[in-house]
């Protein structure tokens, strides 16, 4: 959540002669934290789910294990978008050039996002059940 206010502070009180895709490399980052809040709620629900019956069980953990995998691509593929967008408009093209705080918020979130849907996915994927 907190890089989601990150980014949504920078999309607010970016100059209004910022390049316009600008705020799609903030989109895309935002994608990754999204992948991420998807993620914990997968995590979430697999640590709320009442027994039932085994199959079913299993299929279930089956879908949260692959749930988190691709929510850490996702995050990945989106995060790698936003940074080549904003590194691609850093300098100035078509507008007025980004600070370098700017930059440097853009670029932690993105690392953020990555390591812990990564961390999520790891620990998620070693926790469940296989099958």
């Amino acid at each position: 959540m907190l890089v989601l206010v990150a980014l949504f502070w920078i999309g607010i009180t970016a100059p209004t002669e910022t390049h316009p895709l600008f705020y799609f490399g903030l989109i895309f980052v935002a994608g990754g934290a999204f992948s991420l809040l998807f993620a914990g709620v997968g995590a979430a629900t697999a640590g709320s789910r009442a027994p039932a019956a085994p199959e079913a069980d299993l299929r279930f953990f089956q879908g949260i294990r692959r749930l988190v995998l691709a929510m850490w691509l996702c995050a990945v593929v989106a995060d790698a978008l936003g940074v080549l967008v904003v590194l691609a408009i850093a300098d100035g093209r078509g507008g007025t050039p980004l600070s370098a705080t700017t930059e440097v918020v853009v670029f932690i979130g993105a690392a953020v996002t990555i390591v812990w849907a990564g961390i999520t996915s790891v620990v998620m994927r070693r926790v469940l059940p296989r099958g």
